[in-house]
């Protein structure tokens, strides 16, 4: 697929052009033509001092101004400390902060939960501030001495012309490059002149790029009972400020720990949203039943959506994948069931946004999971344990090698402020690499091809409170089962618990000794 063929899609399928780069923004000082591709006149337009910002028609935008400062938010936020759920009101207040006291405005900021993009505009130059985890992408560059921001790194390659990085290029035609999902290393996007922005870093773009730390993942000494005490609170607030900002809201539901725990701090707002699950191949019936059943013992009706597994039962299924593979950055095909979801969802109006009980692993010990219960990773990262935690490599080391050099470069960038840190490295890594780059990528260039997504997790402060939990409580999901029992018993009293098949003993088994043993292998 070229810029050039899905251009030619579009510009014959006028009925698919919102949903190329859907839910994306573009900041930028260059010269764009708002009416041609990949705009195609559908997004709206803003002069932000010398700047244009264009953003898709779906996605909301607030900009806010005092003396030499502006604010620039792409996406939704709210504060489940303070309550505050109505964007304008959280900007304003996050600006005054910004000029008068720096130090208060990220005490305030890093209470903000969402899915957005913050850009600051000052005399030092231009700031870029991500959702806690980045779970909306953000790619920035300074391209011909041109700034340019935006949520998809396509949508920027195809604007400035860029050729793929080569490094992006053999990585992704490896073998094994299919496995763990199409995220690249570091923070690459597919072109050498763009990165994509990391969690609890601020980049600042002047006469140079600069990052910084202003968040530092620390966990505090509380015991279990206040921590699920203080989460359930948390999620609930959340997931009340949800409940404000949507007219049509429904909480997509499994079996498993995340969405069960979910459920459970709806508690008191039940009335307030929908409860569906979907089958799109055979493994998620066990997921959808579970729901149903969770939902019968609770009372609440839910709704369960049959996808069909046959491709000539959705309309331009094939136009729809050259898409979502532009969408996600153009280095793998979806899935075919997930390319079936996206349009099967399409024509979907039940409601407005879909909640998702995403972020919640990183409070649950992913890789200690994943590797058979391994609860020891070593002090501190090197870049061959990133490369092999990031993909499986079983051969081409010259790729391996190549891409030890990208963890090497991250590693310096990204971990020489936590060195102290009372967090594992690990469970930074999941956090500021994984979460992001993955499921990130997944939210922003498949998810919201459908529809809008809110994911009460995603929270600084909320997910420094599990980490905070010792290292067998998250494997054994304590915390998680506290809250439950806190908010609603009667949604663990079915008995109902769904584990991920694809996650089974014998694959953690396998998955822990590739671990041990490459990360032991010198070359």
């Amino acid at each position: 697929m070229t810029t050039e063929q899905i251009k030619g899609i579009l510009d014959v399928n006028v009925a698919l052009r919102d949903k190329l780069f859907a839910y994306g923004f573009l900041f930028t000082d260059s010269q764009v033509n708002e009416k041609e591709y990949p705009f195609y006149d559908n997004w709206e337009k803003k002069i932000v001092n010398q700047y244009t910002l264009l953003v898709h028609k779906k996605q909301k935008s607030y900009v806010c101004s005092l003396e030499q400062n502006c604010f620039v938010l792409i996406g939704h936020a709210y504060n489940p400390f303070t309550l505050q759920y109505e964007e304008s009101e959280i900007v304003q207040e996050l600006l005054s902060f910004w000029v008068n006291d720096k130090n208060a405005f990220f005490e305030k900021f890093n209470q903000i939960s969402g899915i957005f993009t913050l850009i600051i505009l000052d005399e030092s130059g231009v700031h870029l501030l991500g959702d806690p985890s980045c779970i909306q992408t953000t790619y920035y560059g300074k391209i011909n001495e041109n700034i340019i921001v935006s949520t998809h790194s396509r949508l920027i390659g195809d604007l400035m012309n860029l050729k793929e990085d080569e490094y992006v290029k053999r990585l992704i035609n490896y073998k094994h490059f299919r496995l763990f999902g199409n995220y690249l290393p570091g923070d690459l996007s597919p072109f050498a002149e763009i990165k994509r922005l990391v969690p609890n870093h601020c980049v600042t773009i002047g006469d140079e790029i600069t990052v910084r730390r202003f968040y530092a993942i620390e966990t505090t000494s509380k015991g279990k009972n206040e921590l699920a005490t203080e989460i359930g609170e948390v999620l609930h607030n959340s997931l009340k400020m949800i409940s404000k900002k949507w007219n049509h809201v429904a909480i997509s539901l499994t079996g498993g720990c995340d969405s069960k725990t979910t459920l459970s701090c709806a508690n008191g707002l039940y009335e307030k949203f929908s409860y569906f699950s979907y089958v799109s191949v055979d493994k998620e019936k066990v997921d959808a039943k579970a729901a149903q059943k969770i939902c019968e013992n609770l009372g609440l009706k839910h709704k369960t959506y049959e996808i069909s597994s046959e491709d000539d039962d959705f309309d331009d299924l094939d136009l729809v994948r050259e898409i979502l593979f532009w969408n996600g950055g153009g280095t793998l095909y979806n899935n075919a069931n997930d390319i079936r979801k996206r349009c099967y969802f399409s024509s979907v109006n039940d409601f407005d946004v879909e909640v998702k009980s995403w972020c919640s692993e990183i409070g649950r010990a992913y890789y200690s999971k994943r590797f058979n219960g391994r609860k020891r990773f070593g002090k501190t990262p090197s870049p061959r344990k990133c490369t092999t935690l990031y993909k499986v490599f079983l051969g081409d080391r010259k790729l391996v090698r190549k891409t030890d050099r990208i963890f090497k470069d991250y590693i310096k960038k990204y971990f020489n402020e936590t060195k102290n840190s009372n967090v594992p490295w690990q469970e930074q890594f999941f956090w500021e690499f994984r979460v992001p780059a993955w499921n990130g990528l997944t939210i922003t260039g498949e998810h919201r091809y459908s529809f809008d997504i809110a994911i009460p997790y995603n929270n600084r402060k909320l997910l420094c409170l599990f980490l905070s939990a010792s290292i067998e409580q998250r494997i054994g999901d304590e915390i998680y089962k506290l809250v439950r029992y806190n908010m609603n018993q009667k949604v663990d009293s079915t008995g109902v618990l769904v584990q991920n098949i694809e996650h089974t003993k014998k694959r953690a088994i396998i998955e822990n000794l590739y671990y041990a043993v490459h990360t032991k292998i010198p070359f």
